[in-house]
């Protein structure tokens, strides 16, 4: 391979496990990760704390931890205990597409999650993507997109948690969605000489997430990762012609959950957390009202509008709907909000992550009405993580596998509050900050769309046609999303710009 000209292609998957690559890299039509793991390797890649894609993609964009680029998860919490979304601001954080650009190089990116503008470097073409509608950086670009029809991933998730659609319906859907992605991605490969391709796939998370603990998942997951292989397969075609190296990303993995830990219950019922006494009302009326503000909550204009209004605006918005929906319950389980605690009251609580991973905030001075002052924070931390440890289900067996404080982690940043604490559960469940049963209990079975969550691990694949790789070598590795971006920058030639902890790894 001329060391004047390299070619890379990188393909993403949004929570693709190895798990299911390789248990069914034979059983289905998987050919193009099939070769990664014969002629290249296929192995874990950790993600971020938490593993979710708010901040596992701008970490493999940028080689930083959330603390850097500002992405904490989907939302940061504010002091008004109110949430705000987050999305990727190259401002904070370059990514590597544009850190290429700057030296020359062209690239194309398709569907990047957490990036909601298309980039202004000259030498990038784009399609943003999830969560956001998609955005073109030129027409070119659109034009291609239009030619195949593709407008960013389908917006089917509402009409799957709604039962509007069956998942059969839905999985057939987004595959078409795939299908587009990849064409629309050939297109622009083939009438352009890029030196760099990432294509972003994130149709399977969306499945996933409500169908892996059904015995039928297979039939809504799997023909999804073989629309991705398809592509991967071509894609690897052209590599091989071209002397190319392809990589394959994910920024978590995915599992099938059984159950969840509601840890917001475990604080109320250990005297850390206190709600307003309207959430444990019972009767027609409240149950009614209740419905009425879950409908509210859950609406897409709330979604859409409410956290993009200043937040002096936002603040009137949510006290009036405080006081117009006070004394709502439903039943035995409740879903909980910022607020329905009693803060004055409240020293700790769970917010944010809603996976295998839960972060913990002590309501000390950052927030608007702190319980706990800086001579109590200490003590108060110890012994939260002392107790949350010794937490057990029905048959006394620990369940929280890890608990730490992870303020080295954020290494004290100013972007977002950080948690003060970060428990971890064992596989095959989550931790639920958003549930309450008002009987006590703190066990419950996931909802439609938590079927399915995350893991820690996802993959990290490469195949190399140029350049030749010590795969056997790369396999013992332990790997991170932090260690993309200085792979990339060093293949092209180029000192990595990212947290210096994280080496390249090949």
């Amino acid at each position: 391979m001329s060391e004047a000209k390299r070619k890379m292609y990188i393909i993403g998957i949004d929570s693709a496990p190895l798990w299911i690559l390789k248990d069914y890299a034979k059983k289905r039509r998987l050919e193009g990760f099939a070769r990664i793991m014969k002629e290249g390797v296929l192995t874990n890649l950790e993600s971020t704390i938490p593993p979710m894609t708010g901040p596992s993609w701008p970490s493999i964009y940028t080689g930083f931890r959330p603390g850097d680029h500002g992405v904490p998860e989907f939302f940061k919490l504010e002091p008004s205990y109110t949430k705000t979304l987050v999305f990727y601001d190259p401002k904070i954080k370059a990514p590597f597409w544009e850190k290429l650009a700057r030296r020359g190089l062209k690239s194309l990116v398709v569907t990047p999650p957490m990036l909601i503008r298309p980039t202004e470097a000259r030498n990038v073409d784009m399609i943003t993507g999830y969560p956001m509608p998609a955005k073109f950086s030129s027409k070119k670009v659109k034009d291609a997109a239009d030619r195949q029809g593709f407008t960013g991933e389908p917006e089917l998730e509402g009409k799957m948690r709604s039962g509007e659609l069956s998942l059969k319906e839905c999985s057939d859907g987004y595959l078409q969605g795939i299908e587009a992605r990849s064409a629309v991605s050939k297109d622009l490969i083939e009438e352009n000489d890029y030196d760099l391709a990432f294509v972003c796939f994130t149709e399977q998370d969306r499945v996933q997430h409500f169908s892996l603990n059904l015995p039928e998942w297979k039939d809504y997951v799997m023909q999804l990762y073989e629309g991705i292989s398809d592509f991967l397969t071509w894609v690897e075609r052209r590599a091989e012609r071209e002397e190319a190296t392809v990589m394959v990303v994910s920024d978590h993995g995915a599992q099938p959950v059984k159950e969840k830990f509601l840890i917001n219950g475990w604080l109320i019922n250990n005297g850390f957390a206190v709600l307003k006494p309207h959430i444990t009302e019972e009767g027609a009326s409240s149950s009614l009202k209740y419905n009425l503000r879950e409908k509210m909550i859950s609406s897409s204009m709330r979604k859409k509008i409410y956290y993009k209004l200043p937040k002096s605006v936002r603040e009137t918005v949510k006290s009036a709907f405080e006081k117009s929906l006070a004394g709502t319950s439903a039943g035995d389980l409740t879903l909980i909000h910022d607020f329905d605690y009693d803060m004055k009251r409240t020293r700790a609580f769970a917010s944010l992550s809603k996976c295998p991973m839960t972060m913990i905030f002590i309501n000390d001075e950052r927030f608007d009405t702190p319980a706990v002052n800086a001579g109590e924070k200490a003590a108060l931390k110890r012994k939260l993580m002392a107790d949350l440890r010794k937490i057990t289900d029905e048959k006394g067996r620990k369940i929280i596998t890890r608990v730490f404080d992870p303020s080295d982690y954020y290494d004290g940043t100013k972007l977002f509050i950080t948690p003060d604490i970060i428990a971890e559960i064992k596989d095959g469940y989550i931790l639920d900050p958003g549930s309450y049963l008002k009987s006590g209990g703190l066990m419950t079975k996931p909802e439609v769309a938590k079927r399915g969550d995350h893991i820690q691990q996802g993959v990290f694949g490469v195949i190399s046609y140029g350049r030749k790789l010590e795969y056997s070598a790369i396999a013992r590795k332990h790997l991170y999303v932090y260690n993309i971006e200085p792979t990339v920058m060093r293949y092209f030639g180029y000192p990595p710009e990212n947290d210096k902890r994280y080496k390249y790894i090949f």
